[in-house]
């Protein structure tokens, strides 16, 4: 098929997503398509991203059942029925998007200098093969989401999630949603990327007809809420776009206990930090580009007056602001990641080097997450996925943080506790630094019992 110019279509998630998160590529079909090109490169094949998004799924709701444990229903011929009754819903939009192509050929001149002049046979299978193909898978995900199509019910979701009790007067909804339109207007993801046109009321209207939120007025206006049932299905949605906001969030999250920070320290944390946020949500910018696109957002951030410059001095507006508000909500969308970072570092530290392996850590983390989710209210079933801490851990030992002995055991870098409890002071509140301590010290032992 590919020799024959034949155009072919996969989906390189392998499945679909639960969470609205971007997934882990699979990548066996990449490997295939690039071991025919390595067989035979006379014709060229370019990889196009298409970004598929939607203002509502029918299968939201399952997808969030199956995150709480319940099992995957096997399909029937009888569910088109029940289908025709669900079809009385709105569900919005269909947005389609292309991404910024991926020429294979350049993709291997980049990766692999000199692949053109090797012997590729019909059974050659060269030693660079996976990293390879792990790579384009990498890839092909960044540049799907940097077509991501940015909706109202993503926005709406985002703003909302942000707040503590999931509720915001329509006119504080209003100013959030006209900041985070100005902001990717300001600086945009990516040049594939869409933005909704019109304003924040307008985006309320939008997603109000939908009835993704509910609403209560009295005599100082309406205001906006989720209900339990949507709370939980609007994480997928506000999923979709979270790697567009990530920078920013964190950016943000560093002014929530301190009031200025230097633009170097500003750097030094976010440059740490990337790798993990970059690995997790498939953030487009190389680590080399960091230092434009942070002087891009915080430059975006002063305009819209949530910070302010002096020299190399960045300063916070007052807590009494409505600025700081908006500051605020505008970290919290990143705050559940950041949480997930210091869970897994607090468990390694507390068992010391060479006492865990990493799928013992990976269901120390998912028990310690699902025991704060309880405790603090977090409800959002992605926060305790499995996939996600996996993933991290894994971005943790690809980094040489974390190392793998003969045995398996996990031993640390020794400035791992000091990265974690410096940024754990600036992004988390001292409540939940106590709480994963303490689950950390006290709770791991039974729990190491029964996954070691």
């Amino acid at each position: 098929l590919y020799t024959k110019g034949f155009p072919v279509e996969y989906f390189v998630e392998g499945g679909r997503s639960r969470t609205g998160r971007m997934l882990q590529p699979r990548t066996g079909m990449l490997a295939i398509t690039l071991r025919s090109f390595l067989r035979s490169s006379r014709t060229p094949i370019v990889f196009v991203p298409v970004y598929i998004g939607y203002e509502r799924v029918l299968e939201g709701r399952t997808y969030l059942g199956e995150l709480r444990g319940a099992s995957k229903k096997k399909e029937s011929i009888f569910d088109i029925f029940k289908v025709l009754g669900a079809l009385k819903q709105r569900f919005g939009q269909v947005y389609v998007n292309f991404g910024e192509p991926i020429r294979l050929a350049s993709f291997l001149d980049q990766q692999q200098p000199g692949w053109r002049d090797q012997d590729h046979g019909p059974q050659y299978r060269p030693a660079w093969l996976s990293e390879t193909t792990t790579r384009l898978g990498d890839t092909v995900a960044r540049h799907l989401n940097g077509a991501a199509a940015i909706n109202p019910v993503n926005l709406v979701a985002l703003a909302l999630l942000s707040t503590s009790k999931l509720a915001l007067d329509e006119r504080a909804l209003v100013r959030v949603l006209d900041l985070y339109l100005a902001l990717m207007r300001q600086v945009p993801y990516s040049a594939h990327t869409t933005v909704p046109e019109g304003d924040g009321q307008a985006l309320i209207e939008h997603v109000r007809g939908m009835d993704l939120v509910a609403e209560q007025k009295d005599a100082l206006g309406r205001i906006l809420y989720l209900d339990e049932n949507n709370a939980v299905l609007m994480t997928y949605y506000r999923n979709n776009v979270l790697h567009i906001f990530a920078l920013p969030a964190l950016l943000a999250s560093f002014f929530l206990s301190s009031s200025r920070m230097s633009r170097a320290l500003l750097g030094q944390y976010v440059h740490a930090l990337y790798p993990y946020l970059q690995a997790e949500l498939f953030l487009r910018w190389e680590p080399k580009q960091l230092d434009e696109v942070i002087d891009l957002w915080l430059g975006a951030l002063v305009e819209q007056g949530l910070l302010r410059q002096d020299h190399d001095i960045f300063v916070r507006a007052a807590p009494s602001s409505r600025q700081f508000v908006l500051l605020t909500l505008l970290a919290r969308s990143i705050t559940q990641t950041l949480q997930r970072f210091y869970m897994a570092t607090s468990l390694l530290l507390n068992s010391g080097q060479g006492t865990l392996s990493a799928e013992a850590l990976e269901a120390l983390c998912v028990m310690m997450a699902q025991r704060l989710s309880i405790l603090h209210g977090l409800n959002a079933p992605e926060f305790f996925d499995k996939s996600l801490f996996r993933h991290f851990i894994q971005t943790l030992i690809d980094q040489g943080v974390l190392r793998e002995n003969a045995h398996g055991k996990l031993s640390y870098s020794n400035k791992l506790g000091g990265l974690a409890e410096g940024v754990a002071k600036r992004v988390l509140s001292a409540e939940l630094r106590l709480s994963i301590r303490q689950v950390a010290l006290h709770g791991d032992d039974g729990l190491a019992t029964a996954t070691l």
